[in-house]
């Protein structure tokens, strides 16, 4: 197992990126189909015990990519601590699968 000490951890399409991975490369393309689709939020969950909490949340994306016609859904889940008096996200998964 390895261990990474890092103050968030992106878990996406089977990796695991850093916040520095993540910005360097993959936002801007998340950036670009968000802007390309109509996500629809589904459920939303949030749970808090003390100083940690966890998001739980599903949605629906529907739109086209580059000529590819987009039908998802989605399941989003974030780890988070308050710290100084604000919450912090320590990780996120995200994960997809066709609607149809």
């Amino acid at each position: 197992a390895v261990v990474r000490l890092s103050p968030v951890v992106i878990l996406e399409s089977g990796s695991l990126e850093t916040r520095e991975e993540y910005l360097s490369h993959h936002l801007s393309a998340d950036m670009a189909f968000a802007a390309s689709v109509e996500r629809t939020p589904e459920s939303l969950l949030v749970t808090i015990l003390g100083d940690v909490a966890w998001v739980v949340s599903s949605s629906r994306t529907i739109g086209m990519v580059r000529d590819r016609p987009i039908d998802s859904r989605g399941a989003e889940l974030m780890v988070l601590s308050r710290e100084g008096g604000e919450w912090r996200i320590h990780a996120i998964h995200w994960s997809s699968r066709s609607a149809i």
